[in-house]
């Protein structure tokens, strides 16, 4: 080379893999004045598929495939200090092949913070079984206290959590005291649930306050079904063909 001619060369990071290309200049008697890390050897093609490590005897490069699935990242640790290329990278792809899956799972080490990707420990039943007694109290307190409804005998679908059964004990409260005031019956406005009224006397709405206490019992019920099921599976196929559902009564067959 003449001096002070510019070459193009590999260089690498701090754990010799391939991260770009930078300038050397020719000293006075034409040798590259290499800076540290650099290597004239030719660069490695990239294919966006691997990365490229120095070879032992730095004269070629060593292909490394980027992990294509979670199974792959498994064994490779991404020390937290390191902020090359190749780490930056990698930090992506095990953020991406972990997201929503349930059988590998992203860690980081609580003392250096270093990440790895792991497989995710098959549960027992007995887990398997804990989690599914959750479901169910979750299940049964969301029916119970914000979601349940009937069909009721009165040709209407009304509420029947915990709400509207203090509301419907409420009117027939009211009912009853204007029942005891007055001669002539006085219809009141029932909110059905699909938020539409219904103007009903004293007999009616107590016939709305047992149809809520009835379908509060058989909740109720269903869910001691459920947890009995729950605790005599045996095994976590069984456990996961338990379903947890809640269902309206339906009063208006025997109306």
């Amino acid at each position: 080379m003449k001096p002070n001619e510019i070459k193009e060369i590999p260089h690498v990071d701090e754990d010799g893999y391939f991260d770009g290309m930078v300038a050397c200049m020719a000293d006075a008697r034409g040798a590259l004045m290499l800076g540290a890390d650099c290597y004239d050897i030719a660069a490695p093609e990239d294919d966006g598929k691997h990365f490229f490590k120095l070879s032992a005897d730095k004269n070629g490069w060593e292909a490394e495939a980027i992990p294509q699935t979670a199974e792959e990242c498994v064994g490779i640790v991404l020390d937290h200090h390191k902020q090359t290329d190749r780490v930056h990278k990698l930090r992506e792809v095990f953020d991406k092949l972990t997201q929503g899956s349930t059988t590998y799972r992203l860690v980081q080490d609580a003392t250096t913070n270093a990440r790895t990707v792991e497989k995710i420990p098959e549960q027992t039943v007995e887990e398997v079984r804990t989690e599914k007694m959750r479901a169910l109290d979750s299940a049964f307190t969301s029916w119970y206290e914000d979601g349940a409804t009937l069909k009721s005998s009165l040709g209407f679908e009304a509420d029947s959590d915990s709400r509207a059964n203090q509301d419907v004990n409420g009117l027939v409260t009211a009912a009853e005291a204007m029942a005891a005031a007055e001669t002539a019956e006085t219809k009141l406005t029932f909110m059905d649930a699909n938020n539409e009224g219904h103007q009903v006397g004293l007999a009616e709405l107590k016939t709305l306050q047992l149809e809520i206490i009835q379908a509060g019992n058989a909740a109720y019920q269903e869910k001691w079904k459920l947890r009995a099921a729950i605790e005599a599976a045996t095994t976590k196929e069984e456990l996961d063909a338990i379903g947890i559902v809640f269902q309206p009564l339906d009063f208006s067959k025997a109306a």
